[in-house]
Protein backbone atom coordinates (compact mmCIF):
# COMPACT_ATOMS: atom_id res chain seq x y z
CA UNK A 1 0.00 0.00 0.00
CA UNK A 2 3.13 2.62 0.75
CA UNK A 3 4.70 1.98 -2.32
CA UNK A 4 1.26 2.87 -4.41
CA UNK A 5 0.75 6.07 -2.17
CA UNK A 6 4.45 6.85 -2.91
CA UNK A 7 3.83 6.14 -6.81
CA UNK A 8 0.77 8.32 -6.60
CA UNK A 9 2.64 11.00 -4.83
CA UNK A 10 5.83 10.91 -7.14
CA UNK A 11 3.15 11.12 -10.18
CA UNK A 12 1.48 13.63 -8.95
CA UNK A 13 4.93 16.11 -8.22
CA UNK A 14 5.80 15.36 -11.94
CA UNK A 15 2.95 16.47 -13.33
CA UNK A 16 2.89 19.57 -11.41
CA UNK A 17 6.46 20.74 -12.51
CA UNK A 18 5.52 19.29 -15.86
CA UNK A 19 2.36 21.54 -15.62
CA UNK A 20 4.57 24.67 -14.67
CA UNK A 21 7.42 24.10 -16.77
CA UNK A 22 4.61 24.22 -19.89
CA UNK A 23 3.05 27.06 -18.41
CA UNK A 24 6.97 28.75 -17.98
CA UNK A 25 7.71 27.84 -22.02
CA UNK A 26 4.39 29.52 -23.05
CA UNK A 27 4.77 32.54 -20.70
CA UNK A 28 8.64 32.83 -22.00
CA UNK A 29 7.65 33.55 -25.48
CA UNK A 30 5.53 36.77 -24.43
CA UNK A 31 8.49 37.69 -21.95
CA UNK A 32 9.92 41.33 -22.67
CA UNK A 33 12.68 40.43 -19.85
CA UNK A 34 13.82 37.46 -21.31
CA UNK A 35 13.43 38.77 -25.17
CA UNK A 36 14.37 41.71 -26.03
CA UNK A 37 12.55 41.85 -29.12
CA UNK A 38 9.89 42.34 -26.78
CA UNK A 39 10.92 45.12 -24.94
CA UNK A 40 9.81 48.60 -25.93
CA UNK A 41 12.37 50.03 -23.45
CA UNK A 42 15.32 48.28 -25.51
CA UNK A 43 13.44 47.79 -29.03
CA UNK A 44 13.09 51.48 -30.52
CA UNK A 45 10.88 49.60 -33.31
CA UNK A 46 8.01 48.88 -30.68
CA UNK A 47 8.43 52.18 -28.52
CA UNK A 48 5.96 54.94 -29.62
CA UNK A 49 8.30 57.18 -28.16
CA UNK A 50 10.68 56.61 -30.64
CA UNK A 51 8.86 55.41 -33.47
CA UNK A 52 6.24 58.32 -34.55
CA UNK A 53 4.53 55.64 -37.37
CA UNK A 54 3.51 53.78 -33.83
CA UNK A 55 2.68 56.98 -31.66
CA UNK A 56 -1.55 58.22 -31.63
CA UNK A 57 0.23 61.81 -31.14
CA UNK A 58 1.84 62.13 -34.59
CA UNK A 59 -0.23 59.30 -36.58
CA UNK A 60 -4.04 60.87 -35.68
CA UNK A 61 -5.38 57.81 -37.37
CA UNK A 62 -4.50 55.43 -34.27
CA UNK A 63 -5.98 58.43 -31.97
CA UNK A 64 -9.60 58.70 -30.86
CA UNK A 65 -9.14 62.48 -30.06
CA UNK A 66 -8.45 63.09 -33.49
CA UNK A 67 -10.19 60.42 -35.94
CA UNK A 68 -14.35 60.37 -35.30
CA UNK A 69 -13.84 56.52 -37.14
CA UNK A 70 -11.95 54.92 -34.47
CA UNK A 71 -14.26 57.38 -31.63
CA UNK A 72 -17.09 54.97 -30.33
CA UNK A 73 -18.53 57.95 -28.80
CA UNK A 74 -18.71 59.14 -32.57
CA UNK A 75 -18.71 55.87 -34.62
CA UNK A 76 -21.76 53.76 -33.29
CA UNK A 77 -20.69 50.91 -35.26
CA UNK A 78 -17.48 49.89 -32.58
CA UNK A 79 -19.19 51.22 -29.54
CA UNK A 80 -20.90 47.99 -27.38
CA UNK A 81 -23.42 50.13 -26.32
CA UNK A 82 -24.74 50.57 -29.48
CA UNK A 83 -23.72 47.41 -31.65
CA UNK A 84 -24.78 44.26 -28.33
CA UNK A 85 -22.26 42.05 -30.85
CA UNK A 86 -19.45 43.80 -29.19
CA UNK A 87 -20.90 44.62 -25.91
CA UNK A 88 -19.71 41.17 -23.35
CA UNK A 89 -22.47 42.29 -20.74
CA UNK A 90 -25.19 41.25 -23.39
CA UNK A 91 -23.05 38.13 -25.91
CA UNK A 92 -22.84 35.39 -23.79
CA UNK A 93 -20.03 34.44 -26.21
CA UNK A 94 -17.70 37.38 -25.13
CA UNK A 95 -18.46 37.04 -21.25
CA UNK A 96 -15.79 35.08 -19.67
CA UNK A 97 -18.66 34.35 -16.94
CA UNK A 98 -19.93 32.40 -19.43
CA UNK A 99 -17.37 31.36 -21.19
CA UNK A 100 -14.77 29.73 -18.79
CA UNK A 101 -12.22 29.60 -21.33
CA UNK A 102 -11.38 32.82 -21.88
CA UNK A 103 -10.32 33.30 -17.92
CA UNK A 104 -6.84 33.05 -17.03
CA UNK A 105 -7.17 30.47 -14.49
CA UNK A 106 -8.44 28.13 -17.19
CA UNK A 107 -5.85 25.45 -17.36
CA UNK A 108 -6.34 25.69 -21.19
CA UNK A 109 -6.15 29.72 -21.37
CA UNK A 110 -4.03 30.65 -23.96
CA UNK A 111 -3.63 34.62 -24.34
CA UNK A 112 -2.04 37.83 -24.13
CA UNK A 113 0.08 39.43 -21.31
CA UNK A 114 0.25 43.27 -20.05
CA UNK A 115 3.11 44.65 -19.01
CA UNK A 116 3.48 47.50 -16.72
CA UNK A 117 6.60 50.12 -17.29
CA UNK A 118 8.95 47.94 -15.31
CA UNK A 119 7.91 44.71 -17.60
CA UNK A 120 6.53 42.99 -14.47
CA UNK A 121 3.00 41.41 -15.44
CA UNK A 122 0.29 44.01 -14.49
CA UNK A 123 -2.48 41.57 -16.15
CA UNK A 124 -3.58 39.65 -18.98
CA UNK A 125 -5.74 39.81 -21.96
CA UNK A 126 -7.87 37.05 -23.84
CA UNK A 127 -8.62 37.37 -27.52
CA UNK A 128 -12.90 36.29 -27.15
CA UNK A 129 -12.90 37.47 -31.17
CA UNK A 130 -11.24 39.37 -33.82
CA UNK A 131 -13.01 42.39 -32.76
CA UNK A 132 -12.97 41.80 -28.76
CA UNK A 133 -10.16 41.76 -26.28
CA UNK A 134 -11.17 40.74 -22.46
CA UNK A 135 -9.06 42.22 -19.59
CA UNK A 136 -7.62 41.04 -16.23
CA UNK A 137 -6.16 42.53 -13.54
CA UNK A 138 -3.21 40.63 -12.31
CA UNK A 139 -5.16 38.61 -9.55
CA UNK A 140 -7.21 36.86 -12.85
CA UNK A 141 -10.58 39.20 -11.97
CA UNK A 142 -12.42 41.21 -15.14
CA UNK A 143 -11.97 44.77 -15.54
CA UNK A 144 -12.60 45.71 -18.67
CA UNK A 145 -12.56 44.83 -22.60
CA UNK A 146 -11.03 46.03 -25.19
CA UNK A 147 -12.96 46.51 -28.79
CA UNK A 148 -11.16 47.18 -32.35
CA UNK A 149 -10.90 50.31 -33.66
CA UNK A 150 -9.97 49.89 -36.82
CA UNK A 151 -6.68 47.30 -37.74
CA UNK A 152 -4.25 49.32 -35.88
CA UNK A 153 -5.65 49.90 -32.62
CA UNK A 154 -8.46 49.10 -29.88
CA UNK A 155 -10.25 51.69 -27.31
CA UNK A 156 -10.38 50.08 -24.01
CA UNK A 157 -14.23 49.79 -21.81
CA UNK A 158 -15.48 49.11 -18.18
CA UNK A 159 -17.12 46.20 -18.04
CA UNK A 160 -19.72 47.91 -17.99
CA UNK A 161 -19.59 49.15 -21.14
CA UNK A 162 -18.12 52.53 -20.57
CA UNK A 163 -15.33 53.71 -22.99
CA UNK A 164 -12.50 55.04 -20.68
CA UNK A 165 -10.42 57.11 -23.51
CA UNK A 166 -7.89 54.36 -23.15
CA UNK A 167 -6.99 53.13 -26.01
CA UNK A 168 -4.23 50.25 -27.36
CA UNK A 169 -2.35 50.90 -30.39
CA UNK A 170 -0.25 47.93 -32.70
CA UNK A 171 3.36 48.25 -32.23
CA UNK A 172 3.70 46.75 -36.14
CA UNK A 173 5.45 44.03 -34.49
CA UNK A 174 4.81 41.55 -31.43
CA UNK A 175 1.96 43.26 -29.77
CA UNK A 176 0.56 46.64 -28.57
CA UNK A 177 0.94 49.56 -26.24
CA UNK A 178 -1.85 51.37 -24.33
CA UNK A 179 -2.42 54.90 -24.27
CA UNK A 180 -4.19 57.32 -21.97
CA UNK A 181 -7.16 59.40 -23.06
CA UNK A 182 -4.83 62.10 -23.71
CA UNK A 183 -2.67 59.73 -26.06
CA UNK A 184 0.11 59.57 -23.96
CA UNK A 185 2.47 56.32 -23.87
CA UNK A 186 1.11 54.87 -20.51
CA UNK A 187 4.21 52.67 -20.41
CA UNK A 188 2.43 49.63 -19.93
CA UNK A 189 2.77 46.97 -23.73
CA UNK A 190 1.08 44.27 -23.87
CA UNK A 191 2.40 40.71 -25.40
Amino acid sequence: MRKIVLFVLTLSLAFLQHSHAQDYVVFRKHDPKKDPNLNPYINSRINPDSNMMINPSYNWNLNPLHSNDVNPSRNNAINPMNNHDLNPQVNEVLNPVFMKSLLPANPSWNGLYLFNGENDIFGYVSVATQNVMICFDNQGTWNGYFVKGNNSMYNFFTVTGIWTGMFLCFDNSSGYNLFDKNGKWTGMHIK
